[in-house]
């Protein structure tokens, strides 16, 4: 009698868990996205590398700049009235003067090169600023896709474990089965109703992440991802050490900054 009443709240909390996964079932989905198409976007809107390519930007117009000779001086003087009683053809009443410094020394070479060295500095920074956000915004992405996966496996598991407690049930009804087949399988839908509650807000986390990374409003609505083939060849110790001293933007800035040091 007890194994009874014990199935009866089973099958009640079960009903209630299915009426609350119905409203909070995930968004209405929106066209798919794909991986290029938010890489896309990433470089084009996203905050930290525009201010990045900004600064760049900047720094290579001071290259110019520093490089070009001091503005030119021009002064002008008039004189209004006279106190002394002095011939007119004495002095002028107006005087003007054209003044140009010319660098001898190369001062404003040495400038435009360690001006060149920043904007190069700029330039890279620019570069780990585009890495950095591309890196998160594919890690996010196949993170999301992942959840997706998970959910989908998880819906068609919650499908069969009802579809065995329904057969359960029906045969407990007969009598050729006990009470505790239909509860197990109850129990094991629960169960997989719990993750994919935990799986809806991964799925929520990583879309919020991609639309910060994007610029939008981080609770816009997002397509669901379309599933991308990842084709990955891992290099060797010695290509990657190779590859990461020659593109490497902090190992380009320090050596950049070092040649400009050793030139002037």
């Amino acid at each position: 009698m007890k194994t009874f009443y014990r199935l009866l709240f089973y099958l009640t909390l079960i009903s209630i868990s299915r009426a609350e996964s119905g409203n909070a079932g995930p968004e209405a989905q929106h066209a798919r996205i794909s991986l290029g198409e938010v890489t896309s976007v990433v470089l084009a809107n996203n905050p930290a590398i525009q201010q990045a390519l900004r600064k760049w930007g900047a720094a290579k117009e001071r290259v110019t700049q520093e490089g070009a000779w001091d503005d030119l001086r021009v002064s002008g003087s008039s004189r209004a009235a006279r106190f002394v009683d002095v011939a007119p053809n004495a002095f002028t009443d107006q005087m003007v003067s054209v003044e140009q410094v010319i660098p001898v020394t190369g001062k404003n070479l040495l400038r435009a090169r360690v001006a060149a060295a920043d904007a190069v500095a700029a330039f890279e920074q620019a570069r780990r600023e585009q890495l950095d956000a591309l890196a998160k915004t594919r890690a996010s992405y196949f993170r999301l896709v992942n959840a997706y996966a998970q959910l989908d496996l998880n819906r068609k598991n919650l499908v069969s474990f009802r579809q065995i407690a329904e057969v359960s049930r029906s045969r407990y009804e007969v009598g050729k089965a006990n009470a505790a087949e239909p509860l197990a399988g109850e129990v094991e839908a629960s169960k997989l109703l719990e993750s994919e509650q935990d799986i809806l807000r991964n799925i929520s986390a990583e879309q919020s992440q991609l639309n910060v990374l994007m610029n939008r409003d981080a609770f816009a609505p997002l397509g669901q991802p379309e599933e991308t083939k990842i084709r990955s060849t891992v290099p060797s110790m010695e290509q990657a050490r190779a590859l990461a001293l020659a593109n490497r933007p902090e190992i380009k800035i320090a050596s950049r900054s070092l040649a400009s040091k050793l030139d002037s």
